[in-house]
Formats: C-alpha cells, structure tokens, sequence
C-alpha cells in the first residue's frame, strides 16, 4: 500500500488530516502487536507513562499507529530487553534522541559555526548522558557477573572436593544380584 493510499484509509478511518513531511497513523493496535512481539497491554502502559502517543484514532476510538510509532515501540523495546532498563531511564532515553534529532536538524537548516558549534556543543551533552546511563548499566552488569564467577570457582572448589572425598571412600559390597563379585544362580526355565 503506498504512502497516499495508507492516508486515505487512516483518513476514511477518522483519523486526522497530515501533512506531507509526517508519517500517517495507518496501523491498528493487532498490527503493531504482530510487528514488534509485545502485547496490547504494553503498548497501552507505554502510552499511559507517556513513551508512546499514537498518532491518531478510528472513528470507533481504535488506536492508529505510523511508523515512527512502530520505531519508538521496538526502541522502547530494546532497551529493556537488551540493557534491562527501567521505565524512567527508557523515558529519558526517548527525551534525549527526540532532542538529538531536533538538534540534527537545527544543524541542517543553519550555516552560521558558532551557532552550529552550540548545536555540537548541546548533542554532545545529550550523547554523555545516554552514555553515562550505559556505563552505570554496565558497571552493576560486571559486578554481577564477578560476583557470579566467585560463585561458581567455589562451587567448582567444592565439586572437586566432593568427588576426591568419593573416590577415596571405602566401597561397601552389597550382596544383591546386581554386584558382579557376587556368583548369581540361574534362572530355571
């Protein structure tokens, strides 16, 4: 379905008039479900903590979604599956790239250095704030993991312990039919 013909349709739907630059909402909610794996009750909590505005509604009141609305859904994501962060760090996250891009395209429409420079200059600030995020993220992540790995080095110690204990244990000789020290009568036929 081409571009004019997704704005009909959310048109016909009820869905607001948009402007050539923007993205129609042209996906309902059973859409979106199937193209990012999350559930109907997460979307609408995402929309409810304000992550996510969908772009429009059907004139029965369905949710419409773009496309862009789809990227900020599996970015949303992402960073929780991928980084495990919370609702409040994912929501800064989507302040900050919103800003880069308002920034990146602040750059574009001006020639003016020192006004670029200042552009540069606020990007920058925004990228050291995700990356601090990341790093305290990262920090928490190698001291779990180390604190794992002395785990497992004292449970390994423990195991080889347990089994030099076991091979240097006398062995009882139990006298059932299944010792094969102990000479087993035949069956009659």
């Amino acid at each position: 379905m081409t571009d004019p013909e997704k704005a009909g349709k959310a048109q016909s739907q009820g869905a607001p008039e948009y402007g050539s630059g923007e993205s129609p909402p042209c996906y309902r909610m059973e859409e979106i479900v199937r193209r990012t794996g999350l559930t109907p009750r997460a979307i609408r909590y995402y929309e409810e903590m304000g992550l996510l505005a969908p772009s429009g509604r059907t004139a029965g009141g369905f949710r419409l979604f773009s496309d862009a609305e789809v990227s900020q859904l599996l970015r949303i994501k992402e960073l929780q599956t991928l980084l495990g962060f919370s609702l409040a760090e994912i929501k800064e996250t989507l302040q900050a790239d919103a800003a880069r891009a308002e920034i990146r395209q602040a750059y574009q429409q001006t020639t003016d250095p020192r006004a670029r420079l200042g552009l540069v200059e606020r990007a920058a600030a925004l990228a050291q704030s995700q990356v601090r995020i990341i790093n305290e993220r990262m920090a928490r992540l190698a001291k779990l993991h180390d604190e794992l790995e002395q785990s497992l080095g004292r449970l390994r110690a423990r195991r080889e312990q347990l089994l030099s204990e076991i091979a240097n244990e006398p062995v009882d000789m139990p006298h059932d039919n299944h010792n094969p020290a102990v000479p087993q009568a035949r069956e009659e036929r």
